[in-house]
């Protein structure tokens, strides 16, 4: 039993790496390898590798290499120092040090090579004619048999070619992955450097080291400083930075909450720079040594009418190398610009009620203004027009001008129109309300000009204006006439007319009669159709009686059509059709006057055949 145990635990001892085993994973992987001197830089990614100096030392042989590596992203740099054989991680990159060529001579070289996170080109099952790419790099998967993988390679017109089993393979600048194999698909990850591209810096390069800039408020100046870095090995000449914003849109519209149906408020636009230069928009430097650096400053201005956000300004630096080639590159960056301690007073909510408003009614406004700016308002006026508020531009003509006044369809009830608040702190609400009348008015929307005015803690005044819209929904209102009389085929014809007095269209209109003393036809609805505001529609009738007395008689018609929600309504009213004169049946004469013929015929024949 002992024996069998132990057989037992030497085999799962054995099989057990077997099975749970699967290939390791790199950190790190190379992107990059090769001899740098004195100046040179190599760019990775987001990173520039440039060897600052070759540091000697009694102590320490061979020298030093001190390395500087600089994010192009945030022109964040550090600066470190390696002998060979020695590793420094930084963010997701990390540089050795393998040699230094001739560290004697007046031209020593160091070997370096430059590793990068490994990225995730494919994980999971692939079968035969499966392609990969990433960036340069092409793999592809051409055969799967007798446990094994055949795989091609392409980058840069390198191709190769070679079989694969299970476990973990280095191949050129991927590592590839094989956990199964089965006769027509295998469980594959393949990983390649997260920075796969590579370039060396060689002759004149000049790039931007720093940006920095003084707070920058709505309104006021501020101070922007770039320092300029020859990061070549040859010098640089007529090096010139200059800068530029876009224009940009800048509405003027606040965003209102309002019950359905929503009101679009009209947004005013313009396009405006977010800043202005004091002094010149380009500046220059002299000549550029390699390895030397030179800070530009410029000052601007931001401009009054812009709101407090990120605002991107672009620079742009050219330069030209010994051979008068020029080159030019571009960043971006982003400018926050904060606003000044002011007071900022909005309606943060606009509701009529009743909501919508019937015509020719009164309604009641509500309103909610909030202080969202960083500074305390006093003194706050909010007033509702009913037409739009005069600018204080005034215009001159040489001919006199008759002024037409905008109709106003909205008018207060009260003489008093404003609602005011001594004093507003920031971030906190008022409320008030206000009642107004809207006159015989079409269905539509119409607007409040709202104009509000206030202070701050220094008296200094401001103004906002905001548009709000009032629903009017005008509704149907359906009258039932009688029209036309005349007599045809012997039967009395009329029409009901069916007219909208109302200010809104009346849907799905139908007619149907009846009467307690008239056979009328024909029975059931008749479908009149859509009625307009101030038109009328009609359908026709006939009485059946053949006899009938001229006077009037009572007609119940009930007139059904939708309402603005969709359902429909009926109403019945009872009208009085007058009929001018008398109705009689006719007699039928015509069996006399067969029967009278056929008399005559046979006294005829009974005449010829007495004298026959």
């Amino acid at each position: 039993m002992k024996r069998l145990a132990f057989i037992m635990i030497i085999l799962l001892l054995v099989a057990s790496p077997v099975r749970g085993s699967t290939p390791s994973e790199p950190q790190y992987m190379r992107t990059f390898q090769g001899y740098l001197g004195l100046g040179e830089s190599v760019i990775i990614g987001n990173y520039t590798l440039t060897v600052v100096n070759f540091l000697y030392n009694q102590n320490t042989w061979p020298p030093l290499v001190l390395f500087e590596i600089r994010d192009n992203k945030n022109f964040r740099k550090e600066t470190f120092s390696l002998s060979p054989g020695e590793s420094y991680s930084y963010e997701d990159v990390k540089v050795s040090l393998i040699y230094i060529e001739n560290p004697l001579s007046n031209n020593p070289r160091a070997l370096v090579a430059v590793y990068s996170k490994p990225a995730t080109v494919f994980y999971g099952v692939v079968h035969e004619n499966t392609t990969f790419s990433y960036g340069p790099l092409q793999l592809s998967v051409l055969e799967i048999k007798n446990g094994s993988v055949l795989m091609r390679y392409y980058r840069n017109g390198t191709t190769d070619y070679a079989y694969f089993g299970t476990g973990a393979h280095a191949w050129y600048s991927a590592d590839i992955l094989i956990y199964n194999i089965t006769n027509n698909s295998a469980t594959m990850k393949i990983l390649v450097p997260k920075y796969i591209t590579y370039s060396i810096v060689e002759g004149t390069v000049v790039v931007i080291k720093n940006v920095s800039f003084s707070p920058v408020e709505v309104g006021g100046p501020f101070q922007l400083n770039i320092t300029v870095e020859n990061i070549g090995n040859r010098a640089a000449r007529y090096v010139k930075v200059y800068l530029y914003s876009k224009p940009y849109l800048q509405g003027q519209e606040n965003v209102q909450m309002v019950p359905l149906p929503t009101v679009n408020v009209p947004t005013f636009q313009e396009e405006m720079p977010f800043a202005s230069y004091l002094q010149g928009p380009v500046q220059y430097t002299g000549m550029l040594q390699p390895g030397h650096e030179e800070t530009l400053h410029f000052r601007l201005i931001a401009s009054k009418a812009i709101k407090p956000d990120v605002y991107p300004l672009y620079i742009t630096l050219e330069y030209s190398d010994e051979n008068g080639v020029i080159k030019s590159s571009e960043i971006e960056i982003g400018i926050p610009v904060n606003d000044l301690m002011r007071p900022k007073v909005i309606i943060e909510n606009f509701t009529t009620e009743p909501n919508p408003v019937g015509p020719a009614s009164n309604f009641t406004v509500l309103l909610r203004v909030k202080n969202t700016g960083n500074a305390p308002a006093y003194h706050v006026r909010v007033e509702l027009l009913p037409t739009k508020p005069k600018t204080e531009q005034q215009t001159y003509t040489l001919f006199p001008t008759g002024e037409t006044k905008e109709q106003a369809n909205i008018y207060p009830i009260r003489k008093q129109s404003v609602i005011y608040f001594d004093e507003l702190p920031v971030n906190d609400t008022g409320e008030g309300t206000l009642v107004f009348a809207v006159k015989d008015v079409s269905t539509g929307v119409y607007p409040l000009y709202a104009v509000i005015t206030y202070e701050d803690e220094n008296g200094v005044s401001y103004k906002e204006e905001a548009t709000f819209g009032v629903q009017v929904e005008g509704r149907p209102r359906l009258k039932v006439y009688i029209g036309n009389i005349w007599v045809s085929n012997g039967k009395y014809n009329f029409e009901v007319d069916v007219a909208n007095d109302g200010k809104a269209p009346a849907r799905g209109v139908t007619v149907s009669v009846s009467s307690p003393v008239l056979s009328l036809f024909p029975l059931g609805e008749r479908y009149v159709g859509s009625v307009e505001p101030m038109d009328y529609d009609s359908a026709n009738f006939v009485i059946l009686n053949s006899t009938i007395s001229a006077g009037r008689y009572p007609v119940v018609v009930k007139v059904t059509y939708m309402t603005i929600n969709g359902s429909f309504t009926s109403f019945n009213q009872t009208i009085s059709l007058q009929l001018p004169a008398n109705i009689s049946a006719k007699r039928r004469h015509d069996y006399y006057y067969a029967a009278g013929a056929l008399i005559v015929l046979l006294i005829i024949i009974a005449w010829r055949l007495r004298r026959g």
